[in-house]
């Protein structure tokens, strides 16, 4: 389970370089969770690999950044 949430970490950090969000982790949780509408802290545990989002906020992370939610699991090259 460790290593399926810093794959779709990985993925999802990819997306946020391209969208040109701040490479420091804590700023780049800020932007996110506005993003998300979630708590810093989610979104802190999720850019760090610690996390791995429930279909709901799979799908609405997928949706914010116009890619596939088998792309994000790492499903889909």
């Amino acid at each position: 389970m460790q290593q399926i949430a810093k794959d779709f970490a990985e993925r999802l950090n990819k997306c946020l370089d391209e969208l040109n969000m701040p490479v420091n982790s804590r700023e780049r949780s800020v932007m996110l969770s506005k993003m998300l509408d979630i708590p810093k802290q989610q979104a802190w545990s999720l850019i760090e690999g610690q996390l791995i989002p429930n279909d709901v906020l799979l799908q609405q992370i997928a949706d914010e950044l116009e890619v596939e939610t088998d792309w994000l699991q790492g499903k889909k090259k």
